[in-house]
């Protein structure tokens, strides 16, 4: 049977806010199970996907990108069991023995080298995905400031016209 996960342990295990591990499942619209009485508990690769997720906040990503990445995140957590395989390290860590993010870089540093070029390649995937993203982003928000300045700018217009055309129609009660 595989190892459940309380959210307590889940929350101390990924160093995520119990809030914001239900404010995931939500956004992302993740797949958590419930025991019999409807409370949350977490497997080995639920833990391996916040912790995914979390890592991809980190690096800057918006979880409406992050969204869409679940697809290709899941895919590489095939054959998953009771140990979790890193999706950003790359190394398959028993999470039963790991408490903190410490432990983590503990036990992916023992994991044997010779990976390293499956790491690598994967990595580069990685940052080539969140680096199209945030280009995106960048773009959107460059748009939307475009926008705002030609709004500011015709609101100032349409105020001096206003002002103008006060003065000047002020000017002509006066000249009576």
């Amino acid at each position: 049977m595989e190892t459940r996960y309380t959210v307590r342990q889940a929350v101390e295990m990924t160093g995520v806010k119990s809030y914001v591990l239900r404010y995931w499942e939500e956004e992302l619209e993740l797949q958590i199970h419930r025991n019999e009485l409807g409370h949350r508990y977490y497997t080995g690769y639920d833990i391996q996907l916040f912790l995914n997720i979390k890592e991809l906040k980190k690096r800057g990503l918006q979880l409406r990108a992050i969204k869409n990445l679940i697809p290709q995140i899941t895919a590489s957590m095939t054959g998953f069991g009771e140990s979790a395989s890193t999706l950003l390290e790359g190394e398959v860590i028993d999470h039963a023995e790991v408490k903190t993010d410490r432990d983590l870089k503990e036990k992916i540093s023992k994991k044997d080298e010779g990976k390293n070029d499956k790491i690598l390649e994967f990595q580069a995937i990685l940052e080539r995905l969140i680096t199209q993203e945030l280009k995106a982003q960048n773009e959107d928000e460059e748009r939307c400031r475009s926008l705002d300045y030609a709004i500011r700018r015709q609101q100032l217009a349409r105020k001096e016209a206003a002002a103008a055309a006060e003065k000047k129609s002020g000017r002509k009660h006066r000249d009576k």
